[in-house]
């Protein structure tokens, strides 16, 4: 089975890649990837030494990283020059092991709650280096722990909707950490957890060099790509607009709403602004056109048509099975609308509400019948406080004859009145 080159930068869950053979080339087996040492240095910590495991009773050896020539959810390829003798892995103190001393540790806030428990780790190669990015509290942690990765790729496949705290949150860690002592704190309090975003892919570009950052960008699929330019400060959005291919940019910018595209093309010289501007379609352009004008902005240029409405008769495996082929389409992600034959909004169920209902149940089982709505008609000011008082992080929005028509996201309103 072929191996990815570390060439090519690329993210990964330390549970994909524990109890895989480490080989030394050409085809001598080491062992098994028994554990990550990192170095607790800069804001993402780096992996300095793999840990493998050897049969027999044998002492585990120490594989610097530096040696690694490919590595994928199979097998990590290790070139140890010739002559050179490995050393056998023996436990000191100023160790740190992510599996053995990070993983199911208790997650700590600033005011000493317990807030959640660390499943996994996410992981990140870029210049032949890889980083601790995130701490993965999330089920789909949990489940990958368990050995039904399958299930969490099913579930969560979409790196946005699981629950990963970024490591910037996560303070120093203790010096008493071990296997089975010690907490690992957070440098937020519990209720700002819940305000990081799930991905915060844009952090991390954030902290690469310029050519690290564009290696990242360049090996994103659109959707995240366009979530990753969404979020990046003004800074980076300029430079990658600046860099990537044109045509990248303009498939990035078809995959958003025209309010997020307004927010991009805002930030820009009016030279490129205008000559993205011209290369999206007639109908998105002129929108985009009037939401940069900021004069009379109508809630109906803010709605998207990227979301998924099933008949009432559908079940909820129907719907989980839509999410999976068609999720990385949509822009509402986190609701399931319900319509009847006339496409007339009849309910919406939480998409966690979703997962955890039996697969043979019908939608119109589960769903919730009272649904916030919007029309075209209102204005941003009453969308702003349908938001306020709900949370919703998106409201459908429905014509005279109770049509879905749209859903308008918060985060769009947000950047519109901004």
């Amino acid at each position: 089975m072929a191996t990815n080159s570390l060439s090519v930068p690329r993210f990964f869950f330390i549970s994909e890649l524990l109890r895989d053979q480490v080989i030394q080339q050409p085809r001598h087996v080491l062992g098994t990837l028994a554990d990550l040492e990192i170095k607790l240095e800069g804001r993402y910590p780096e992996v300095v030494n793999l840990i493998v495991a050897r049969p027999f009773g044998r002492l585990p050896l120490i594989v610097p990283f530096s040696m690694v020539q490919s590595i994928d959810t199979h097998r990590t390829v290790v070139d140890v020059p010739a002559g050179t003798e490995l050393s056998e892995y023996r436990q000191e103190s100023e160790r740190i092991l992510v599996k053995d001393m990070i993983l199911d540790k208790r997650i700590i806030d600033t005011d000493e709650y317990e807030v959640e428990v660390v499943y996994d780790i996410h992981l990140l190669y870029a210049d032949r280096r890889l980083h601790v990015v995130h701490v993965d509290v999330s089920n789909a942690g949990l489940l990958r722990r368990l050995h039904f990765g399958w299930l969490a790729r099913l579930l969560y496949g979409d790196l946005r909707q699981l629950k990963l705290l970024p490591w910037r949150y996560v303070q120093p860690l203790p010096s008493d950490l071990g296997r089975f002592r010690g907490d690992v704190k957070l440098n937020i309090s519990r209720e700002k957890i819940a305000d990081i975003h799930p991905s915060d892919l844009a952090d991390i570009m954030e902290e690469l060099s310029g050519e690290e950052r564009i290696a990242v960008f360049n090996t994103l699929d659109t959707e995240t790509a366009a979530d990753a330019l969404e979020e990046t400060e003004p800074r980076v959005q300029r430079q990658l607009v600046a860099t990537v291919r044109r045509e990248r940019i303009v498939e990035l910018l078809n995959t958003m709403t025209p309010a997020q595209i307004a927010d991009i093309l805002e930030i820009l010289p009016r030279v490129e602004a205008e000559a993205l501007l011209s290369s999206l379609a007639p109908e998105t352009s002129a929108t985009v056109a009037e939401l940069l004008s900021r004069h009379e902005v109508r809630l109906s240029s803010l709605a998207t048509k990227y979301y998924l409405a099933l008949p009432e008769g559908a079940t909820v495996g129907d719907a989980i099975a839509r999410f999976r082929d068609r999720r990385r389409r949509y822009d509402v992600v986190m609701y399931v609308y319900v319509v009847n034959e006339e496409g007339i909004l009849k309910g919406v169920i939480d998409i966690r509400e979703l997962i955890q209902a039996g697969s043979e149940a019908r939608l119109d089982s589960v769903m919730t019948r009272q649904v916030v709505t919007l029309s075209p008609h209102d204005t941003l000011a009453d969308a702003a406080r349908e938001f306020t008082q709900y949370g919703f992080r998106a409201l459908p929005m429905v014509d005279e004859g109770g049509r879905l028509i749209g859903a308008v996201q918060n985060k769009d309103l947000l950047a519109v009145e901004d």
